[in-house]
């Protein structure tokens, strides 16, 4: 089981790596996917379900339309709720929450600007 908690996010890196030398994206862009994604899991974890809405509708808008870069946000996603179950972590207060995730979308939108 300690192999498996390791590997996990070895291999979502390297996963995340090759896809963004396979597909031209650089590291930025895809942390601005993964950090919305980290958020969007502890989102739902916490039931800011607009937050979610408004996460999904940025990446809908700024992103070219690739399926990689959902697998990456999906996966980023399903990492953060598992994390925050297993670390037992508490629910930030929500506008404290909803500022963060603001300054997520204003780097996803400036990363993909010219896309």
């Amino acid at each position: 089981m300690m192999v498996i908690r390791w590997a996990a996010p070895f291999l979502l890196a390297l996963l995340v790596n090759g896809l963004a030398l396979a597909e031209g994206v650089d590291n930025k862009q895809f942390d601005a996917i993964q950090k919305l994604g980290e958020l969007n899991g502890v989102a739902l974890n916490c039931h800011f379900l607009n937050e979610t809405r408004r996460m999904k509708k940025a990446l809908v808008l700024a992103l070219p339309k690739r399926r990689q870069y959902g697998e990456a946000f999906d996966s980023a996603t399903n990492t953060a709720f598992l994390k925050f179950i297993e670390t037992k972590a508490e629910c930030p207060a929500e506008a404290a929450f909803s500022q963060q995730v603001d300054a997520a979308i204003l780097v996803l939108e400036s990363e993909f600007a010219n896309q």
